[in-house]
């Protein structure tokens, strides 16, 4: 038996992760299937990356820092 995940399909960041690291612990086999970005796909990252720096909706690696101090 082959256990095929679709990795596109999970969109948390933090449960591909647990999902590929308890499969991993158990060892079980298996293999992911990603799709390739378009360039259009691509592009329109970037375009949504370039709109949220512009609304200012990003952090400074000096904030940043501050930030991880409180924690």
């Amino acid at each position: 038996m082959e256990l095929i995940i679709d990795i596109d399909n999970i969109k948390e960041a933090k449960k591909k992760k647990w999902l590929l690291s308890t499969l991993k612990l158990m060892g079980i086999d298996f293999q992911t299937v990603e799709k390739r970005q378009t360039i259009a796909e691509y592009n329109q990252d970037l375009e949504a990356g370039d709109s949220e720096i512009e609304r200012g909706e990003y952090i400074t690696a000096t904030d940043l820092k501050a930030e991880i101090k409180k924690w």
